[in-house]
């Protein structure tokens, strides 16, 4: 009898998760906080430790953590190739230590400062 209100909670909770992932998801990653000096950027990861954001190269530093818009950790064996709309923080160094993937729809309600560019003729901001 102990373990039926055990599953029962683990079956809520995962309602829950469906619930979220599918409903309200894009605007609970809009309403949330990023820590301050994020910058917003659309980036390219290369091969590791390369990624382009907003046409600047930055590399990967150390003990980068990179989480998906589900905010889960992407190893960084799986990085090569992907292109998204990005949240990221450099450290001192100017090596990339933290970047969250944005869902294109959820970029427009974010408000975090665009990182500075060099795509096209003139330098976009």
């Amino acid at each position: 009898m102990k373990s039926q209100p055990l599953a029962r909670r683990i079956a809520v909770e995962a309602a829950l998760g469906v619930a979220l992932c599918l409903g309200g998801f894009g605007m609970a990653q809009a309403q949330m906080n990023y820590p301050m000096g994020s910058r917003l950027g659309n980036a390219n990861f290369g091969t590791f430790p390369q990624v382009s954001i907003n046409c600047t190269d930055y590399t990967l530093g150390p003990g980068v953590r990179v989480l998906s818009p589900l905010q889960r950790i992407i190893p960084h064996q799986q990085l090569s190739g992907i292109q998204s709309p990005v949240v990221f923080q450099t450290d001192a160094t100017g090596n990339v230590f933290r970047i969250w993937l944005v869902k294109p729809d959820a970029v427009a309600q974010l408000q975090v400062p665009k990182a500075p560019g060099q795509c096209g003729l003139f330098f976009s901001n």
